[in-house]
């Protein structure tokens, strides 16, 4: 039986802290374990000790400790906050954020259990309430750091990039040598399109954390983004030699030997990326396309299912790889989970990569045609459909009345808003949008949309069914040459015979008014053969 102690605890208690602050681990440890033997009812010598362990790493020690203050006195945030760092070291991350909850419960404006909340929740997956978390800690305490670059991680993840970026400046304003801050933003700064700003901030992380795979496996694609090939390989080995079992190194590898015209080390370096990662659906993806390329068309089969199995939505476009290798047949349109997935990942590099690279011209040519066919040029409702980041708008906006845009991806909606030009923006399905409007519009305009549908008849009776008697459908596709019906591109695009739109316009109920040959765009330096079609409602 422990003896009593003799002294007066609160005095010996403040000393050990003292002692403690002072960077003398060892004697605080023993003034605190002294009260603890003889008290064991008194939180704060609990509370210490399992500081003490948790900072020489003894997670369950700490947790042990922790839990017994926790119990001495229920009502206090300190030791409730330390026991949640403890149960996070131990990966108890439920257990953690019960004890953030039970903070948030007693004190709602706790700005660091709001943080250490939408940390352990966006682990999680539960993203919405991660964001919520994170934003509702910044507004206790402004400064906070950690909830500031969660934050910023947390809304990248849902796209909103230039507001994740935001975040990050702010985090690393006060914290301009935090690796992960600087990791994270490079990230943004990739997405956002800035390679060289992006290659600059992932240097410093790779500076700070030499080992850290990571950042040198996104250092590499920033990289790769630049053409700067060499470089990014020598990144991508030293990320896979650092972490063989994490996929990321071994992906940026397989990518940059694909752009060095090394599919065969490509190949190679993607079964490694499968390996380490069995479900990793892009690590199947890559190796789907590179064994396509290199002319193995069963393999790249086999991956392309690998992919289904595992995205049964198909955010990847598996089932148009199926049909490109001859192992399914063609699809009548595009997964929906690949448009949006495919529109949401190019968002904020959409205008100048389409305007400056590929010399995307399809609004000027449908305005062309417009202003030639329309017997109204102005006050009318007009349906922007797939507006995209809202390229068309500019164009439309003198015709309408009323001007609404609907597209699948959600980040393509936020940019048309930027513009603000429309009336109304939606997030919907082509088809689902026209169908519910009927008799709408006086105008429905779709550029380089049609390219994502195979079989025309169902968009084309949608779009019937959404204008008013002798409203205009106008539109562009890809123009198939020795094809009676549609073909599905190598760019997972579709593209039309001309009689074939012709007679499923007709036989959706419209009068051809115009169809023109044209090129929409540009790939590889070359046009793409497309046309110009305005369709009038009969």
């Amino acid at each position: 039986m422990a003896k009593p102690f003799a002294g007066n605890i609160a005095e010996t208690f403040a000393q050990a802290m003292r002692t403690w602050e002072e960077g003398n681990t060892s004697d605080a440890r023993r003034l605190a374990r002294k009260i603890a033997d003889s008290n064991p009812g008194f939180g704060g010598a609990h509370y210490l000790l399992g500081v003490i362990a948790l900072q020489q790493g003894q997670a369950r020690k700490a947790a042990e400790h922790l839990s017994r203050a926790v119990t001495a006195d229920p009502t206090q945030a300190v030791p409730r906050l330390a026991l949640g760092h403890a149960l996070e070291a131990q990966d108890n991350l439920n257990a953690a954020i019960l004890q953030y909850r039970a903070i948030l419960a007693a004190d709602p404006n706790h700005a660091e259990a709001h943080a250490r909340l939408g940390e352990l929740l966006g682990r999680t997956g539960k993203t919405d309430e991660a964001i919520d978390h994170c934003r509702r800690a910044i507004a206790a305490n402004p400064d906070h750091t950690e909830a500031l670059c969660a934050l910023g991680s947390l809304l990248h993840l849902r796209g909103g990039n230039e507001e994740a970026a935001h975040h990050l400046e702010q985090a690393l304003a006060q914290r301009p040598d935090w690796p992960v801050a600087l990791h994270n933003y490079g990230l943004i700064l990739r997405a956002l399109g800035q390679p060289e700003r992006a290659v600059a901030i992932l240097s410093g992380a790779v500076a700070l954390r030499h080992d850290h795979a990571g950042s040198r496996a996104n250092l590499a694609g920033a990289l790769r983004d630049l053409g700067r090939l060499e470089e990014a390989r020598v990144q991508a080995e030293h990320a896979a030699r650092i972490t063989p079992r994490d996929p990321a190194g071994w992906l940026e590898l397989g990518l940059t030997r694909k752009l060095q015209g090394l599919p065969e080390g490509a190949a190679a370096a993607f079964e490694r990326a499968a390996t380490a990662a069995p479900r990793s659906i892009e690590a199947h993806w890559c190796l789907a396309e590179i064994r396509r390329e290199l002319g193995d068309n069963s393999r790249a089969a086999a991956h392309y299912r690998r992919c289904l199995e595992l995205d049964p939505d198909d955010r990847h476009g598996a089932a148009l790889g199926l049909a490109q290798v001859g192992a399914a047949p063609t699809p009548e349109r595009a997964p929906d989970a690949y448009v949006r997935q495919l529109f949401d990942d190019y968002a904020d590099k959409f205008d100048a990569a389409l305007v400056d690279k590929l010399a995307y011209r399809a609004p000027a040519l449908l305005a062309n045609a417009l202003s030639r066919i329309l017997e109204r040029r102005r006050s009318l409702d007009v349906l922007d459909a797939g507006c995209g980041t809202g390229l068309a708008a500019p164009i439309l906006r003198p015709l309408a009345a009323r001007l609404d845009g609907v597209d699948l991806s959600p980040s393509m909606i936020e940019k048309a808003r930027l513009r603000g030009l429309y009336d109304d923006l939606a997030v919907d399905e082509l088809g689902a949008a026209l169908n519910a409007r009927p008799g709408r519009y006086d105008l429905v305009v779709a550029a380089d949309v049609l390219v994502y549908f195979g079989d025309l008849g169902p968009v084309l009776a949608a779009a019937h069914s959404a204008l008013r008697p002798g409203g205009v459908f106008a539109f562009t596709v890809e123009r198939a040459e020795d094809c009676t019906s549609y073909i599905l591109g190598p760019k997972n695009r579709y593209a039309h015979a001309p009689d074939y739109v012709r007679d499923h316009a007709e036989a959706a109920g419209f009068a051809v008014v115009l169809a023109e040959p044209a090129a929409t765009r540009q790939e590889a330096g070359a046009d793409v053969p497309g046309l110009v079609v305005a369709l009038r409602k009969r």
